[in-house]
């Protein structure tokens, strides 16, 4: 029975999704799970769902998951960390809520600095 123990040693995570997730809008069976880790489910509002029922995401989700062996638990954390590089959300889109330049590029470009409004993805 001991010998059994160093094969596997479990270790249970819980990643808690925000808005920015990549994952928002994915079901469980959707994700590639670093080796020898294994979904258990989604906590949502006090209330467990199975993975077996693939749940979709939502953000405010805790995605719990399972890491068979010590060493897998900071590539699970990574992965199920995974956000979008910028603000986003699905609900929302901040850059329909700045304000807009109407400003035109000059046609002989003598001025370009001060007329070119860019915007950096």
């Amino acid at each position: 029975m001991l010998e059994n123990k160093k094969v596997l040693d479990p270790s249970l995570l819980g990643v808690f999704i925000e808005d920015n997730s990549v994952y928002c809008g994915l079901h469980l069976a959707e994700i590639q799970l670093p080796e020898r880790c294994v979904f258990v489910g989604i906590l949502r509002e006090s209330q467990v769902i199975s993975a077996t029922d693939n749940p979709t995401i939502f953000a405010g989700d805790y995605v719990l998951a399972i890491a068979t062996h010590p060493m897998m638990v900071p590539a699970l954390k990574v992965t199920l960390k995974k956000i979008h590089s910028v603000y986003y959300s699905l609900n929302y889109c901040l850059l329909e809520a700045r304000p807009a330049d109407r400003q035109s590029v000059n046609s002989d470009d003598s001025d370009l600095t001060t007329n070119f409004n860019s915007t950096y993805y």
